[in-house]
């Protein structure tokens, strides 16, 4: 194992082996009970069962017993009946009373009442006699309300009232009087009884006709970005790809063993975390779908624009080392044997639209037998690893920061098997970043994941010095022989394959050099300061930009901003909308000379008070937009015309904002610059629209990632970073006269 810093522990558990078939049985089948029993662990339910069958044959008398065993069958049935009983009464009152309490989420933290004493002090309890695994509480978790018709309609239409003229939204209003009279209450009842059978009335459909009907190329328009931290790194790259593959080998096995641990102690929903390891997404003509694998033994590195398998244990099934891992990356790097002319690009044709993509799958990987067993192991893999090139990553300017993060996003064309669900890159200088396939999982889940690998990476692991790093990626003539080393992917060439290859990769460069990307590194302050001034970092932000919007288009416009239901049982985001009366009241009051800085001050502060309680309000279920999603669905599939649904479903996003949140708080950001987490980045929406990604990088930064298409003319992303630098310290500006803040400096 690994050198490992006494100051800092694994979030999960380290393993040496890889299990084997019996080992991964047991485990699964313990966590099958487990998930089922909870707060109960098996043992203790095992054990009352034997107890009370116990019982039961001593009063029938052991003799009887032993002369017909059959009769043992009775008591044992009654004892697994009542245990089980008595469980399942208490998981019901569990879900219903104590899962599905929020309303300490609308109180006075100083100030709770009775109830959310009485829940904090049951939940201390279940905390210390029975702590959760991952998913051990996923089936308690309540079903996602579905809000009362008028109410989704009130909300969606008091939305829009800044964001178009009054001649329309008076049409608007008229429209939505009519659904509701009309269409709305038949549509209304199908979702009813959708939300009374299921889970969630929401999920699957999301996921089915806002993913995997989209036939458009995943890179861009629907994957996201993760990256590394801001300061340089002290591996060289063979190591860190080396030390990457270590790191999330053992936090795929952990999630395999449900030993990663829950976010919110086993309040949120952890579904989708299966998602993010092995899996793969499948083209299909009409409707992808997603292929979940268990955990598989190797990973699949792309080095100079040549695919090789390598596995990650032995032949005995025990871990390569970090060490070992680095000599075998180290020999794949030092080979001869590159692939060459349009066969360095076969990835594009994953860059495709998915009809397209899922014709030549079938036509040059499915139909040869050689390609069809290569594509078998790229996607059951864990993940796609990507040795990239000097990228000449920076952060002296904002030109080589956004040069980055761009990489990171959109790839080369030939380095990202785009439907994987995680494809890592680490280019020449040792930095590591990652594109995501957003289908299976949320932004959440890859965020945890990626706090996770920077904790192990940067504070875990004992870094060797680059001298001894290169001494330990040379290969010995024994190591040679004994590692098993990485195997090409030697793609047979098929009739039609390179004049598609050229095609596509043509095409995504120029979608790649039609987005734009403008990435900031604020380093003036971060939510240290936002705090001090009594407002939510999130509604500042937000603030801030519907006054850089503002500068830059000259009106309000629909904007996005996903919110987190993960309180119910099987959910994804919600829209929470930022768009309301008290930030366009501010806006209007940044910009007229008559307003003095106390009530511009006054208006913000209302304005993310408001933001915060609608963010609440999202959170238990009171969202707008996911609601009319499924009316439109069910419309749509019923044969209903409604001209309300269909006014909602054209409506363009021209704002796509995202919060990435700190999910652990294991990365202390303050310690220095080197700390901060760059966070990540996503294709804006509409074509003449933005998408903004930022986060707040302890006190000490505020990293945003913007994005816009060259070809539009509407938009800049240089322009609007423009627009937003300023906007930021404008609104920070409003409390330089606040007596409470006339200490804190601008920057903390």
């Amino acid at each position: 194992m690994p050198p490992v810093n006494s100051k800092h522990e694994w979030p999960y558990p380290e393993v040496k082996r890889f299990p084997g078939g019996l080992e991964r049985f047991s485990y699964r089948t313990y966590n099958w009970f487990e998930n089922r029993l909870w707060p109960i662990r098996p043992i203790p339910f095992l054990a009352a069962t034997t107890a009370v069958t116990a019982l039961q044959v001593r009063s029938l008398g052991l003799e009887h017993i032993k002369e017909d065993a059959q009769k043992l069958l009775k008591p044992l049935a009654i004892s697994i009946g009542s245990v089980y009983t008595s469980i399942f009464i208490l998981r019901h009152i569990l879900k219903y009373f104590y899962f599905s309490y929020k309303g300490y989420l609308f109180e006075n933290p100083k100030k709770p009442s009775i109830r959310t004493m009485i829940w904090g002090v049951l939940r201390k309890v279940l905390l210390t006699i029975a702590p959760p695994q991952l998913s051990s509480c996923d089936r308690l978790l309540p079903n996602l309300p579905l809000p009362a018709l008028q109410d989704t309609v009130d909300r969606y239409v008091d939305s829009m009232k800044h964001l178009m003229s009054e001649e329309d939204y008076d049409q608007l209003l008229e429209m939505s009087r009519k659904f509701v009279s009309n269409e709305g209450r038949s549509i209304q009842r199908y979702a009813w009884f959708l939300h009374k059978f299921t889970d969630n009335y929401v999920t699957s459909l999301w996921e089915q006709y806002i993913y995997m009907a989209g036939r458009y190329p995943l890179l861009i328009n629907s994957s996201v970005a993760q990256c590394t931290m801001y300061g340089e790194s002290d591996l060289i790259q063979a190591y860190q790809v080396a030390r990457l593959i270590y790191i999330e080998t053992i936090a795929n096995l952990a999630l395999d063993r449900q030993k990663y641990m829950a976010i919110g102690e086993g309040l949120m929903s952890t579904r989708h975390y299966r998602n993010i390891y092995n899996g793969c997404r499948i083209p299909g003509k009409q409707y992808d779908s997603f292929q979940w694998n268990k955990p598989a033994k190797h990973v699949i590195l792309v080095h100079d624009c040549t695919w090789y398998k390598v596995d990650i244990c032995d032949s005995n099934g025990q871990l390569y080392t970090v060490d070992q891992l680095a000599k075998i990356v180290a020999e794949v790097m030092g080979r001869d044997d590159k692939s060459k002319g349009y066969l360095r690009n076969i990835a594009s044709l994953t860059t495709d639209r998915r009809t397209e993509w899922c014709s030549n799958r079938q036509k040059f990987f499915l139909e040869n037998k050689h390609n069809q067993k290569l594509l078998q192991q790229i996607e059951t893999a864990q993940f796609v690893m990507s040795v990239d090139g000097d990228l000449n990553w920076g952060v002296e300017t904002t030109e080589q920061l956004s040069k980055y993060m761009k990489d990171m996003l959109a790839g080369s064309g030939s380095n990202r098997w785009v439907d994987k669900t995680m494809n890592y890159a680490v280019d020449a200088s040792g930095r590591a970043g990652a594109t995501g396939e957003h289908s299976p999982c949320d932004g959440a889940e890859l965020d945890h994941l990626c706090e996770n690998v920077l904790n192990v990476d940067k504070q875990v692991l004992v870094s060797p010095s680059t001298e001894e790093q290169l001494e330990i990626i040379k290969m010995t003539f024994t190591e040679k022989n004994s590692l098993r080393l990485a195997q090409k992917l030697d793609f047979q060439e098929v009739d039609g394959m390179e004049t598609e290859v050229n095609r596509c990769f043509e095409q995504h460069h120029k979608a790649s050099d039609d987005l734009h990307m403008h990435s900031i590194a604020f380093t003036d302050f971060g939510k240290g300061r936002v705090k001090k001034c009594g407002i939510s970092p999130d509604g500042f932000l937000q603030m801030a930009i519907q006054l850089a919007n503002y500068y830059d288009q000259g009106k309000f416009v629909l904007t996005y901003e996903p919110g987190s239901v993960r309180f119910y049982a099987n959910s994804r985001t919600e829209t929470l909308r930022p768009v309301t009366d008290y930030s366009c009241k501010f806006v209007q009051a940044m910009l007229s000379d008559e307003s003095t800085q106390k009530e511009r001050r006054d208006l913000l502060k209302k304005a993310c008070e408001a933001h915060v309680e609608n963010c609440k309000e999202v959170m238990t279920g009171k969202g707008v937009d996911r609601h009319l999603f499924v009316l439109c669905v069910l419309a749509k599939g019923l044969g209903y015309s409604s001209p309300f649904l269909e006014e909602y479903a054209n409506q363009k996003w021209l704002l796509s904002t995202s919060n990435i949140p700190n999910m652990t708080n294991s990365v202390d950001e303050d310690i220095s610059e080197d700390n901060i987490m760059l966070g990540a980045s996503f294709g804006a929406v509409a074509q003449d629209g933005y998408g903004i990604c930022y986060r707040f990088a302890g006190n000490r930064a505020i990293m945003v990632h913007i994005t816009s298409y060259h070809s539009s003319p509407a938009t800049d992303s240089d322009r609007f970073g423009q627009h937003l630098r300023e906007a930021i310290h404008t609104l920070a500006d409003l409390f330089d006269d606040e007596p409470s803040n006339n200490n804190v400096s601008k920057n903390v």
